[in-house]
């Protein structure tokens, strides 16, 4: 759009992996269960294991070579070789070879024109069948390509149980296509159902108000990273949060 500066999508990237770790040292003790739902080779994982040196971790993530490679890197990750769904099964993967970070369990839209597919054949699990039910999850990084809504899906008891903070991708209904959702899905399940309040992620460090639908629909215009949080950015971190933050339902 004239007038308006475009921000290389590295770049930006960039910035939302160190504004994560910045919303991981304020909401995670030292003893902090976290999930990483598309978890690559670590890049985040490494970080909750640093701020959370004694607590529970589960990285899942589909792409074999991947996944070796951050079980070898973080050797005390609960590495599950595996996409985050609905459902437990099995199911076509599209890996993006050329671009590995928008792998997906169905194709999205890609910057490049030319990309190189290769359909692969992974299992999916759900979250609700991963956690162990004596481990509190304080939060969880979601990066799935679209399949944002097929995870959480997946992960609604966990939710409802610990009301962890989640930290987000989501592209738009422009993403989430082939999944058969959309954001209005995302909105429904997580601030209707789940009792969220959704935030960028330099608002909730800034402890600003949560945004309604009308200006999260305004934010992706510009922005793909977002912060689910039941009790607030001001609230002490999940695993010190008193019954009165107990707001999410």
């Amino acid at each position: 759009m004239s007038g308006q500066r475009v921000i290389d999508p590295l770049d930006r990237n960039d910035e939302y992996d160190r504004l994560t770790v910045q919303i991981i040292e304020k909401v995670c003790t030292t003893t902090a269960g976290c999930v990483d739902l598309g978890a690559g080779v670590g890049e985040i994982t490494q970080h909750l294991v640093r701020v959370a040196p004694e607590g529970r971790h589960f990285a899942i993530e589909p792409l074999p070579a991947f996944a070796d490679e951050l079980a070898a890197r973080l050797p005390s990750v609960a590495v599950i070789r595996a996409a985050a769904a609905d459902v437990t099964g099995s199911q076509s993967f599209v890996h993006v070879v050329s671009n590995p970070g928008y792998s997906g369990l169905h194709r999205r839209p890609y910057d490049r024109p030319m990309e190189t597919l290769r359909e692969i054949t992974v299992d999916t699990v759900r979250l609700d069948d991963v956690i162990p039910p004596d481990v509190r999850i304080d939060l969880v990084k979601l990066d799935v390509e679209g399949g944002e809504v097929l995870a959480l899906r997946g992960a609604r008891r966990s939710l409802r149980r610990d009301k962890p903070v989640i930290v987000f991708e989501h592209g738009g209904d422009h993403v989430m296509r082939e999944y058969g959702t959309t954001t209005d899905d995302l909105w429904s399940l997580l601030v209707d159902g789940l009792g969220y309040r959704v935030f960028t992620l330099p608002a909730w460090l800034a402890g600003q108000p949560a945004m309604d639908r009308a200006s999260f629909a305004r934010a992706l215009e510009r922005d793909w990273y977002f912060v689910a949080d039941c009790a607030g950015p001001n609230s002490p971190p999940t695993n010190e949060r008193g019954p009165g933050y107990e707001s999410c339902h």
